[in-house]
């Protein structure tokens, strides 16, 4: 199974493992996979999640490029936790990182990403796009041109004013 399916489809099972609950509790933990190079994928744990998917989140986390971290410490130090999987900022006038924990307090159980060129990955088709321009990036780093903003699915200002105003 492709990398990109396969990190969508964990963070798919654990957020419907936690999603009966995911709103009720206090965000406690922080899971981060960052096997894909295109984006790391952040999820909130609530203290409402149930047991089983507490599992499997410790179970995955024991895998290399994954982790379980406190809330208090993701919160205080995410911008140094975060930078080292984004490669270039193509969107440096946005706030994606406090768009980001605002989320994770807001949805817990509901995975998110931060792409390679600091964009905002919310679905599927987010992680896809952030998987094909890694390539291209990667092909001809001196050719790559990110597309307009407003064509562009991961650009932080097209998808995070919806979802917070929610």
């Amino acid at each position: 199974m492709p990398r990109v399916l396969h990190s969508f489809c964990v963070a798919i099972i654990l957020s419907v493992l936690s999603a009966h609950t995911a709103f009720a509790g206090e965000l406690v933990e922080v899971f981060i996979d960052a096997r894909d190079p295109a984006y790391v994928v952040i999820q909130g744990v609530s203290s409402d999640t149930p047991q089983i998917a507490w599992q499997e989140m410790e179970s995955y986390a024991q895998l290399d490029k994954i982790q379980m971290m406190s809330w208090l410490i993701f919160r205080k130090d995410a911008r140094n936790i975060l930078s080292p999987y984004v490669k270039r900022n193509d969107y440096p006038n946005t706030q994606v990182l406090m768009g980001v924990l605002t989320l994770l307090k807001k949805y817990p159980g509901r995975p998110f990403a931060v792409t390679w060129n600091g964009g905002f990955a919310a679905s599927f088709w987010d992680y896809q796009h952030a998987a094909g321009t890694l390539e291209t990036f990667r092909n001809d780093p001196k050719g790559y041109k990110p597309l307009s903003p407003e064509e562009d699915p991961v650009n932080p200002k097209n998808s995070l004013p919806e979802l917070l105003r929610r």
